[in-house]
């Protein structure tokens, strides 16, 4: 038996596990997020992230570079499904209620493949039809 000491972030917006399985080619993380926490919108240049909802709800917003038009979808622990984000798409959630988020991404992170982009509070809102 062996123990690996992964990383952790708290903060007002989520508390982090990251990098908890050790030798995978990227990193399997979750992280605990209250209600109305919004991970704003940011690209990843490279890497692919997977989301999936263990617990709790999100509001899932993805814009695309190349004029396909803005989703928005609701993401539960209902859903039972994996959201699979490539490079170049811009994504942020917004917790609907308390959430734990599962996701992989499948090289280490690196800050340098992130870019973010400012949003307003009225963007993370959905017409319910």
């Amino acid at each position: 038996m062996e123990w690996h000491a992964h990383r952790f972030h708290e903060d007002a917006r989520r508390r982090g596990f990251y990098d908890i399985i050790p030798g995978l080619p990227g990193e399997m993380n979750f992280s605990h997020m209250p209600t109305g926490v919004i991970c704003g919108l940011h690209m990843h240049k490279q890497h692919t992230d997977y989301f999936s909802v263990a617990k709790g709800s999100i509001l899932m917003r993805l814009i695309y570079e190349d004029g396909h038009p803005e989703e928005k979808f609701v993401v539960s622990e209902y859903t039972r499904q994996t959201i699979i984000i490539p490079p170049g798409v811009w994504h942020g959630y917004k917790a609907l209620e308390p959430t734990v988020l599962i996701f992989y991404i499948n090289q280490k992170f690196d800050i340098t493949d992130e870019l973010r982009r400012s949003t307003q509070p009225e963007d993370w809102t959905m017409e319910i039809k």
